[in-house]
């Protein structure tokens, strides 16, 4: 079916109105004019005539075509902008979530290297401890129960430590690491075989891969 052009359009809308509005304005000379019962009925049987609904029925088929023609160009066009754009975008994607990662891994690395300073002012704190705790004796209860004090200091300082990720590094026993132990002597042991830890100094931590402190070892030799 050929499309409707608009002098077509015009032209029903034209015929429309005259034949509403028609008695009204007076289509022949001397003849009289319909009461408004006559005028509707006549009006309404124009609009219900074949001829009228075949027109109506052409306009609303042109005007559906239309709808079809532009939703298709407009399909066409969203599929060439993706055909151009598409790899930018996915490209552009992709950035984006390189950027996201390596955010993610510096500040997870910031709060690591921040964990560990934290963590190595603390172990001196216990260090300081672990000195009085050898050296003091407790004569009295008034004593001991100082003693009990700092200790339970000393637990809460290293809960803290754990809580944080921090691990202590394993010494004796253990074949001798020079990654993770510092060997302050050899000496011969009936225990363990040369080269494994056969004695602890000072505990060594770490926080995952990263080491905090060496342990101070003695190794078997």
């Amino acid at each position: 079916m050929a499309p409707v052009s608009t002098s077509d359009r015009l032209a029903f809308q034209t015929l429309r109105s005259t034949c509403l509005f028609a008695q009204a304005d007076g289509e022949g000379e001397g003849e009289e004019q319909p009461n408004g019962e006559e005028s509707s009925s006549a009006a309404t049987d124009i609009l219900n005539s074949p001829a009228f609904l075949k027109r109506k029925l052409e306009v609303l088929q042109s005007d559906i075509a239309k709808v079809e023609a532009d939703t298709e160009e407009a399909r066409s066009q969203l599929e060439a902008g993706k055909a151009e754009w598409g790899p930018q975008l996915d490209a552009l994607q992709t950035e984006y979530e390189n950027i996201q990662q390596r955010f993610n891994s510096q500040s997870n690395k910031g709060d690591s290297m921040a964990i560990v300073q934290v963590s190595r002012e603390m172990l001196k704190v216990l260090d300081n401890y672990d000195r009085a705790f050898g050296v003091v004796e407790s004569s009295s209860d008034a004593e001991a129960e100082i003693e009990a004090k700092y200790r339970a200091t000393w637990d809460v300082i290293m809960k803290a430590l754990t809580d944080l990720g921090v691990e202590e590094v394993n010494t004796v026993g253990i074949e001798f690491d020079y990654e993770i132990h510092q060997a302050v002597m050899q000496k011969p042991s009936d225990e363990y075989e040369e080269g494994i830890v056969c004695e602890e100094l000072q505990k060594g931590f770490k926080l995952e891969d990263t080491l905090i402190r060496a342990a101070m070892v003695v190794v078997a030799a």
